[in-house]
């Protein structure tokens, strides 16, 4: 186990205000639990068209996804809250996946679409993770969707808002399995991960220890992950007075995991990735080149 692996038990013994703070974050609620990996269905809620194979959409059934849900720690104005936006925008989205063959009568109603604000079954927030299509022995994280509103602020949440906490889940989840699954393979983990992120994910990612690229590459991944400061980053966040136990003990895992790894091994691929000029990017790579330019 690296150094910075006992950062948190250090702080706590330096301290003692600094550990009782921190032990109250023990006495928070979850607001959200997670299932990665999660099944067919549990996305289809979320959305239909990511479920659409048809090459109008997303393959569901590459990689691993992850679902984040409320938990039973919510206030039922929260779940109505959300199954009212729920509503408005099935209302007002077309479904173009739909077709008289498929349609029901009036009599025949799917009993899994039926929701109250306490049994709410649908997801609030996915992401994914899946082999990379243009590197090898990489991973792409992407479709990071929330269905919460990002104008809503907390400062009580982990990252300032719900929006945000929800899609933490969805990262800190999918990198927990990832770990789980590849540590005893002799996967590198520097660099091994690319993400695409919005404006919004992106201070999730660098959060984490994930860096921006310096330029664009033919996947348009923005970050890529970095061992050094994915170890340091989860190490602090064990120690942070705002996380809930479910995400403190998440953290945790990553730390453990991460910790496992042949530093050696890590270190010459940060090193091979210094020396090419970071490869995996292509300098020839036009963003722009298949977009037309009309007068």
């Amino acid at each position: 186990m690296k150094s910075i692996a006992l950062l948190p038990s250090i702080l706590f013994l330096a301290d003692p205000a600094a550990s009782l703070s921190a032990s109250s974050g023990f006495f928070k609620l979850d607001r959200f639990t997670a299932t990665c990996p999660t099944d067919e269905s549990c996305i289809r809620q979320f959305d239909f068209n990511l479920m659409d194979a048809d090459g109008n959409g997303i393959w569901a059934n590459i990689g691993t996804w992850a679902a984040v849900y409320r938990s039973n720690n919510n206030k039922p104005s929260l779940f109505a809250r959300d199954e009212f936006f729920s509503a408005m925008s099935e209302a007002t989205t077309p479904n173009y996946n739909d077709n008289s063959a498929n349609q029901s009568s009036p009599d025949q109603v799917d009993s899994s679409k039926i929701s109250t604000p306490m049994a709410l079954e649908k997801p609030v927030a996915v992401a994914r993770l899946i082999p990379s299509p243009d590197f090898e022995h990489k991973w792409i994280l992407d479709c990071m969707r929330c269905a919460l509103k990002k104008e809503d602020l907390d400062e009580t949440c982990d990252g300032g808002s719900e929006y945000v906490e929800a899609l933490s889940v969805c990262v800190d989840s999918l990198l927990l399995h990832h770990l789980k699954e590849n540590t005893k393979t002799g996967t590198v983990f520097e660099g091994s991960i690319r993400t695409k992120a919005t404006l919004h994910s992106s201070k999730i990612l660098e959060e984490r220890g994930f860096t921006p690229v310096q330029k664009l590459s033919t996947d348009m991944a923005t970050h890529i992950s970095h061992y050094d400061d994915c170890l340091k980053n989860y190490a602090l966040r064990t120690a942070s007075t705002n996380l809930s136990p479910e995400a403190r003990d998440r953290a945790l895992q990553i730390v453990s995991l991460l910790g496992k790894l042949d530093e050696e091994l890590e270190r010459k691929a940060k090193e091979n990735d210094s020396a090419d000029g970071n490869s995996d990017e292509d300098d020839d790579y036009d963003p722009w080149a298949n977009i037309s330019m009309q007068i």
